[in-house]
C-alpha cells in the first residue's frame, strides 16, 4: 500500500482496543478541547480523501456508516464559507452497541461515534474524536465492564473529564416513543430551513422490541440548519463533531419515555467558543421548545 498503517488507539478504545488507518498521524495536543482528541493526518492532502480512507477502515473493522455530513457543503448551500469539514457517523458492531446501550441508554446520543475530519488554518488535515474519558464520565459507564475492556493504565493515559457537567438535558415525555419521535419530526419539518438527515431507530436494527429489552428502544434524530451551525464552526471547526444537533428518545425500565439532547452552552464551552451567547441562547430556547412539543407539552 502507498500509506504505512499505524494504530490509532485514541479513536475508539471504547469499542475496540485499536484501529488501523492507512496513513500516518501526529497527536495535536496543542489544540485539545475538553473531551476531544485531535490528530494531524500528515499523509492526507484533502478532507474528502481522508474521509474515504477512514470510512473504509471503519467498515473493515465492522462499523456501519449511516451518515456523513459535509459541513462545508451545507454552509455553501446557504451562501456561507467554511473550510473543508466533514463528520462521519459510525455505528460500532451491533453486539457491542447493544451492550453499551444496555449499560446506559443515554450513550445513544454519542452512538454512532463521531469522527470529524477538517482542514485547519494551515491547510493541514485533522481528525478529531471524543476521548474515552469523556464518554465514560458523561454516561456513567462502569469502568469494570468487560465490554469496555478498560484498565487503570488506559484511564490514566486518556484521562477523564470533570464529572459535574456532562451537558445532557433530559425531559420526560407523556407520549410513547413512536409518538414522541413523530411529534418532533413534525415540528422540525414545519421549518423549511431545518434538515433531518438521519432518524436512527436502534430498536429496529438491534431487535430491542422483545419483552425482556422493552426499555432498550432509543431513537436518534439528527437535524440542523447550516445558517445556525456554520458560524459556530467558523469560530472553531472542531465543534463540528457535535453538529448537527440531536435528540435521543428513549425509555427506562419503568417504560418512562425521555427526550435527551446536548446543552448548546456546554458544547460551546468544550471548544472555548466566545462571543456567541446570543446565538447559543436562541439555540437553547429552540431545543427546549422542540423537546416540549415532542413530550406532548403545550407551548
Amino acid at each position: 500500500m502507498f500509506f504505512q498503517p499505524y494504530f490509532l488507539q485514541l479513536t475508539s478504545i471504547l469499542i475496540i482496543s485499536s484501529i488501523s488507518f492507512s496513513t500516518s498521524a501526529d497527536i495535536n495536543s496543542s489544540t485539545a478541547a475538553q473531551g476531544v482528541e485531535t490528530i494531524v493526518l500528515k499523509d492526507e492532502t484533502t478532507v474528502s480523501a481522508a474521509v474515504d480512507h477512514i470510512v473504509a477502515e471503519l467498515e473493515q473493522q465492522g462499523f456501519n456508516i449511516p451518515l456523513i455530513i459535509n459541513h462545508s457543503a451545507a454552509a455553501a448551500s446557504v451562501g456561507l464559507e467554511l473550510a473543508p469539514n466533514q463528520v462521519i457517523f459510525a455505528r460500532p458492531p451491533k453486539a457491542l452497541e447493544k451492550r453499551l446501550l444496555k449499560k446506559n441508554n443515554s450513550i445513544g446520543i454519542d452512538l454512532p461515534m463521531k469522527y470529524l475530519v477538517f482542514e485547519d488554518n494551515n491547510g493541514a488535515i485533522n481528525l478529531s474524536v471524543n476521548s474515552i474519558g469523556y464518554l465514560i464520565d458523561r454516561h456513567d459507564l462502569a469502568i469494570k465492564d468487560i465490554v469496555l475492556k478498560l484498565t487503570n493504565t488506559l484511564i490514566e493515559q486518556f484521562g477523564t473529564v470533570n464529572a459535574q457537567g456532562h451537558g445532557l438535558i433530559s425531559i420526560e415525555s407523556s407520549q410513547s416513543i413512536e409518538d414522541t419521535v413523530q411529534a418532533i419530526q413534525d415540528t422540525l419539518s414545519a421549518n423549511p430551513a431545518v434538515r433531518i438527515p438521519l432518524v436512527l431507530n436502534y430498536r429496529k436494527h438491534n431487535k430491542y422490541n422483545n419483552r425482556r429489552n422493552h426499555n432498550l428502544s432509543p431513537v436518534l434524530i439528527v437535524f440542523g440548519n447550516p445558517n445556525v451551525g456554520t458560524p459556530l464552526m467558523q469560530a472553531d471547526p472542531k465543534i463540528g463533531i457535535d453538529l448537527p444537533l440531536e435528540f435521543l428518545v428513549w425509555s427506562d425500565k419503568q417504560a418512562q419515555v425521555y427526550i435527551t439532547y446536548n446543552d448548546p452552552h456546554f458544547i460551546a464551552t468544550r471548544f472555548n467558543i466566545e462571543g456567541q451567547n446570543a446565538r447559543l441562547d436562541a439555540i437553547a430556547n429552540v431545543l427546549k421548545n422542540l423537546a416540549q412539543a415532542g413530550a406532548g407539552d403545550k407551548l
